[in-house]
């Protein structure tokens, strides 16, 4: 089934004046209604088999009203395509401002936290699972206000059963242990939570691997590299708060409630005993010595090591294609600015999928792309008997892969 590339002129009032994105089931404008004097962003349907889905989305966004979620407004036609007309968000997205700053203070990560905590607080008591928690789907008003967006795959206990057996939802890097067997719940989101505060105040993904094979089992063992690790003088709560988001086992997550009240609590000076010694700094400095003597015994093992081999690795390019892994503590900052990436794209259960480039190019996959950071690629993906998917993905030290679900042609 083909795209619909029309652009309408005016859906119920509202003026279209140009298109602010497109995503697996709709293209989204910025439109402007003068007898309202309001701005909005619509979103219109592009593809009839997303249909029911789509709806679903416009039911519960419109079930929902939070200052830190976008409004719906209305839920309409235009011609014989459904439109979704929402609150038009002014601001920078999450994914624009961390790939502007590289990563965020304490207190800008705080802020954001806070907020989205407050939101999933109140979507959890309506049994609404947003499914989707990303920087890509949360925007930083002017102000300082946090809004959550896109609620297209969203759940609702009682939401319809629109995912075929076998198949994930989500982006994989966000994605709980619980949703790779397609079991999400609302602690999922929790998970998803504590992927972004880890991301936003270290500047790097806590779940990394060249493989989606490899970044899966990072996943189902909760494996991630400490934050204090990347970033020595991260405050305890925020070190607290990725702790109980990020467990395998749901029921040992905290609740968005618990999030809320880890950031309330101040952050005050390490108390000293009675013999004005500081217990916890000592403790502290001893983490210190035992990391630096762990890292220069590493370093004269790599050091005999590379000296009896003549086949050096110079890149991080280099070291994946001889190890088939990457580690993620071998890789620097100064790596990653300089470095080209790899971006894995892959259809899991599909065989016969192949990646269309611009150009007509084809490539099979799974497939890696390769480029410089932000260097940016509309692809159209293929399977016989399936519906032609177009992506639009960007390289980024931050995400080593896509997966992507294709929807049967019914042919």
């Amino acid at each position: 089934m083909a795209y619909v590339s029309s652009m309408p002129d005016e859906v119920n009032g509202y003026k279209l004046h140009e298109r602010i994105g497109s995503g697996g089931m709709g293209e989204v404008y910025k439109a402007y209604n003068p007898s309202l004097h309001r701005w909005a962003a619509i979103k219109i349907l592009h593809q009839e088999v997303h249909a029911e889905r789509f709806r679903n989305e416009a039911y519960i966004q419109a079930s929902v009203a939070h200052p830190n979620i976008a409004r719906l407004y209305e839920f309409s036609k235009i011609g014989n395509r459904d439109c979704i007309v929402m609150e038009y968000v002014e601001g920078e997205s999450l994914d624009d401002m961390q790939r502007r700053k590289g990563k965020l203070t304490a207190e800008e990560t705080r802020n954001i936290i806070s907020q989205l905590a407050s939101a999933l607080s109140y979507l959890h008591k309506k049994e609404i699972i947003h499914r989707d928690i990303k920087p890509q789907n949360i925007k930083v008003q002017p102000d300082g206000v946090v809004k959550m967006l896109d609620f297209g795959i969203a759940k609702h206990k009682l939401s319809p059963k629109l995912t075929q057996a076998g198949f994930v939802v989500g982006t994989m890097e966000y994605l709980a242990p619980e949703q790779l067997a397609n079991n999400p719940e609302l602690k999922s989101d929790i998970w998803a939570l504590g992927v972004l505060c880890y991301e936003l105040v270290t500047g790097y993904l806590p779940f990394e691997s060249a493989s989606m094979p490899g970044l899966q089992d990072k996943i189902r063992n909760g494996s991630f590299t400490d934050p204090e690790i990347l970033v020595p003088d991260i405050p305890s709560n925020l070190c607290n708060i990725i702790d109980k988001c990020l467990r395998v086992n749901p029921s040992s997550r905290a609740s968005a409630n618990e999030i809320t009240g880890l950031l309330a609590v101040k952050q005050g000076k390490k108390k000293l005993d009675d013999t004005g010694f500081n217990l916890q700094k000592f403790i502290e400095k001893q983490k210190l010595w035992l990391a630096a003597g762990v890292g220069i015994i590493a370093l004269i093992l790599l050091a005999a090591l590379f000296k009896g081999n003549n086949n050096t690795p110079k890149t991080i390019k280099d070291k994946t294609e001889q190890t088939g892994n990457e580690q993620q503590n071998d890789v620097q900052p100064d790596d990653l600015i300089q470095e080209n990436h790899g971006l894995l794209i892959s259809t899991p259960g599909i065989d016969d999928a192949y990646l269309i480039f611009p150009n007509g190019e084809k490539k099979p996959l799974p497939y890696q792309i390769k480029g410089k950071n932000g260097d940016s690629y509309e692809l159209t993906i293929h399977a016989d008997g399936y519906i032609d998917k177009k992506v639009q993905v960007e390289i980024s030290p931050r995400r080593r892969g896509f997966e992507y679900n294709l929807e049967k042609s019914g042919n």
